[in-house]
């Protein structure tokens, strides 16, 4: 499904769901139980055969048929109970016990009383400015929940205890019994579709393949007939968590979280990543460098901004999560609590440095020990991708030096300009990269990166004048697009200009539907394509025929080009494989689909090659035409058998 498909859906959906709620309810219910039905069907087929073949077997039966039907079984079996008990990954991050934390369990017991929450098997203190709840189906989509509570610490010393207990409000609204029985089924069933799919195509395996390949088309599907509801449930556990703490509170901690990720993206990362420069190895505590970035005091102008900013964006089809915006103003429509604390002057009320945090409030004692444990992994974690950045780095000073010597004698050709500007960003500022830029397009007005990249600077500083670089880059090189498209998009909607954003955004996802129809196009080798000689060199052949007589699963092979409606720089090339099977193999498209990955992954193809691998009817259809094209075998049945 296309995203303008998905986002066409949800638009009848929503509709729908207003004049018809029950219905759409019911539709939802029905799609939902399709994805099981599916697995029941699957395991229905696998019983009725089995019972099939033993009464078959048991009457004396042993031909050739009913033993491959008995493998073909077997197979089948070992295909759904990989791809239904896949072991899910537990969250990973360091777990606090009561004893440990005896204020943040008084907190957690209270929500979990207030808002009718499953207990919690594990609570978990993680790396990320984020707060969640987790469940872990021990049995597959069949449920058995483990549930785990996720608490970012980088959000616990950003943030006040007030403002730490509203996001926390928040995420057990999601589990709490206000979402009703049908809503928190269809909320747990999302995520377990998604989880599932996401492990499936982790584990790779070639028994997945059965349910990967519905999964692709069944989880977009749900999620867009799904998505009404799924958005309904973010407002439903706003109000849950302002029913507790507040609705004021519940606006402060939600602006502000808003606030601290873009301090974070402003100050913190970018300091962090400069260290790259000059120090081999990662800092012993990435977290004392975010605890020194929050006791600075934040400029109020720069707070101001970036709450306009957020205030800016619009709620969008890309995400169940409503815009800032709309979830303060459906905040505004519920009735304070009594004697509750008035907003903050200062609203958004960013923590003051001498403001006690949620982590110290919460953690109390075992702060330290926490926050030790944390930065000892995450410098584990990071160490060698720390290394590598580092040693490139260097590298990229040594470069700039030869780069700036060139420069200031002899000059510089427009690749060794537009490497020097890359080079200068990554080590020194866009502020110091913009002048090389710059230089670069007065020699080359159309070099569609620098256009792009000096619209992307430009813009970053609040200059406008970063979308004629922007319309220069898109309307010089198609696959500047989609970029420019959506770093014009995201400025516009940051000052509002919400009509010129949504037709930066038009444009973008048009072309995203031209490449996919052209990818589709391409994967979609079938005999009746119109092929032509590849034209590739004979090295790139023999290096390829040498790769494949190397797999002893491939019988002959055929390499030719597609003509293609959508043509792109690169030519469409098809490698049609006949596989080699034994007397006792099935030529399924489970095993074909395998092979088709296991060479997609191992050989050393040319750009834009997509394999497919024959089956039986499609052998005997496209052999003689295959072979009718110049040049087309690279492998055949004899040089494989020698």
């Amino acid at each position: 499904m296309s995203e303008k498909q998905f986002e066409q859906l949800v638009r009848r959906l929503e509709t729908y769901a207003q004049t018809h709620p029950t219905r759409y309810k019911l539709k939802v219910a029905l799609v939902a139980a399709l994805g099981y039905a599916y697995v029941l069907a699957v395991l229905g087929l696998a019983l009725g055969v089995g019972t099939w073949l033993i009464l078959s077997l048991k009457d004396g039966g042993t031909h050739l048929s009913s033993v491959k039907l008995l493998f073909g079984l077997g197979v089948l079996a070992a295909i759904i109970l990989r791809a239904f008990w896949v072991r899910f990954t537990p969250p990973a991050g360091y777990e606090v016990y009561r004893e440990d934390a005896p204020r943040l369990f008084l907190l957690i017991d209270k929500l979990t009383t207030a808002l009718g929450t499953p207990p919690f098997h594990h609570v978990l203190i993680v790396n990320d400015l984020n707060a969640a709840v987790a469940q872990r189906p021990r049995l597959g989509i069949f449920g058995w929940y483990q549930n785990y509570l996720l608490l970012g610490l980088p959000l616990m010393l950003a943030m006040t205890p007030a403002q730490f207990r509203a996001v926390l409000a928040h995420e057990f609204g999601h589990l709490g019994h206000s979402h009703g029985r049908f809503s928190g089924w269809i909320y747990r069933t999302r995520m377990v579709w998604s989880r599932l799919l996401e492990e499936l195509r982790a584990h790779d395996h070639w028994g997945s393949v059965l349910f990967t390949k519905f999964l692709d088309r069944y989880a977009p599907f749900f999620n867009a007939y799904s998505f009404v509801l799924a958005r309904a449930q973010e407002y439903e556990a706003d109000r849950q968590a302002a029913r507790l703490v507040g609705p004021h509170a519940m606006k402060d901690a939600l602006a502000s979280l808003q606030i601290i990720a873009r301090l974070m993206d402003e100050l913190y990362w970018p300091a962090l990543n400069r260290r790259t420069i000059t120090n081999p190895a990662p800092p012993a505590s990435h977290l004392d460098e975010l605890i020194t970035v929050l006791q600075q005091v934040t400029p109020q102008d720069s707070i101001q901004k970036w709450m306009h900013d957020a205030m800016q964006q619009t709620t969008t089809y890309a995400d169940t999560h409503p815009a800032l915006a709309d979830r303060l103003a459906a905040l505004d429509q519920l009735p304070e609590k009594p004697n509750a604390p008035e907003p903050p002057a200062d609203f958004p009320h960013l923590r003051d440095p001498h403001e006690t945090t949620a982590a110290n409030y919460y953690l109390d004692a075992h702060a330290t020990a926490t926050r030790e444990a944390l930065d000892r992994s995450w410098a584990e974690s990071v160490a060698d991708e720390w290394h590598h950045k580092h040693e490139e780095m260097a590298a990229a000073r040594a470069r700039c030096q030869a780069l700036s010597d060139k420069s200031a004698t002899v000059g510089l050709s427009i690749d060794e300009l537009w490497e020097y500007a890359c080079q200068m960003e990554a080590l020194e500022s866009d502020r110091a990269a913009l002048p090389l830029l710059q230089q670069l397009l007065m020699k080359a007005p159309n070099h569609a990166a620098a256009n792009l990249a000096v619209g992307r600077l430009l813009l970053a500083q609040d200059d406008q004048a970063g979308l004629q670089y922007l319309e220069k880059a898109l309307t010089t090189d198609r696959d500047a697009v989609i970029p420019a498209c959506q770093l014009a998009s995201s400025y516009l909607e940051r000052r509002g200009n919400h009509k010129e954003s949504m037709r930066y955004r038009v444009k973008a996802q048009r072309r995203r539907q031209q490449l996919l129809e052209a990818e589709s196009e391409r994967r979609a080798i079938k005999p009746g394509d119109p092929f032509e000689p590849h034209g590739l060199s004979a090295d790139i052949v023999e290096g390829l025929a040498g790769q494949l007589a190397s797999k002893p699963e491939v019988q002959a092979a055929y390499l030719v080009r597609k003509k293609v409606q959508t043509p792109t720089a690169v030519p469409c090339y098809a490698l049609i494989v006949i596989p080699q099977r034994a007397w006792y193999e099935l030529d399924t498209e489970s095993s074909n689909q395998a092979l088709q990955e296991k060479l997609t992954a191992t050989l050393n193809l040319p750009e834009e090659t997509y394999i497919l691998v024959a089956d039986q009817l499609m052998k005997h259809r496209w052999v003689n035409t295959l072979k009718a094209i110049p040049q087309s075998a690279v492998l055949s049945a004899h040089t494989t058998a020698s």
